[in-house]
């Protein structure tokens, strides 16, 4: 009964979108004004222009070369709290020298959990600011582009993996996706991405 309620809520969710779309579209094809088909329209896929942008192979590369570093070090100092936990288990209970190592192996453990969650903070503010800092790489040429080749308007096309864990999952997917439909003619992903790896290697070049 379960499985049948939830095809049955699908298949009605689907309905509802589609009906929406379909509703939504004739809406628009009657309120927009004669005058837009003369607009000059564009389409970039965000994706695409992400994953051919040289400048984002080589910040994933420092990027990765970092953690890696960060993780030998982690793993270097797991290694010593490790030996010295079996150096205190050898010492004789009660003893001075046990005393003083397992307050030892307590700071250790101590640094190491700090050291840890300051190296994972590190990383997620840097893995955030390459792609702030790739995003607005791309933002600046799509508008660079638009205003040399006096576009109306660029939209945004992504592509969508449809396979979700989940309904609210699916309906969060569909709702990214900017646009559903365009003309070869209005994709301008290669351009953006040309003018993209031209400027970097300029940049590289200049240094």
């Amino acid at each position: 009964m379960k499985k049948k309620g939830c095809v049955k809520f699908i298949k009605y969710f689907f309905l509802v979108l589609s009906a929406g779309i379909l509703s939504s579209s004739v809406s628009f094809a009657k309120d927009v004004p004669e005058e837009t088909s003369q607009q000059k329209i564009g389409v970039v896929n965000i994706n695409r222009v992400l994953d051919k942008y040289e400048k984002r192979k080589e910040l994933e590369k420092q990027f990765m070369a970092a953690k890696t570093q960060t993780e030998q070090q982690l793993r270097q100092k797991q290694g010593e709290i490790k030996s010295l936990r079996e150096e205190v288990q050898l010492l004789d209970m009660g003893s001075e020298s046990r005393r003083k190592n397992e307050e030892t192996l307590e700071k250790k453990m101590l640094y190491y959990q700090l050291e840890e969650k300051m190296a994972e903070t590190n990383l997620s503010r840097k893995e955030k600011e390459i792609f702030e800092e790739l995003y607005q790489d791309v933002c600046k040429e799509i508008d660079n582009l638009g205003k040399k080749e006096s576009f109306d308007i660029i939209l945004k096309k992504e592509d969508l993996e449809l396979k979700s864990a989940d309904i609210l999952e699916l309906r969060l997917k569909i709702g990214i996706g900017t646009v559903l439909y365009y003309s070869d003619a209005l994709d301008v992903t290669d351009k953006v991405i040309e003018a993209l790896n031209s400027r970097h290697s300029k940049q590289i070049e200049e240094k």
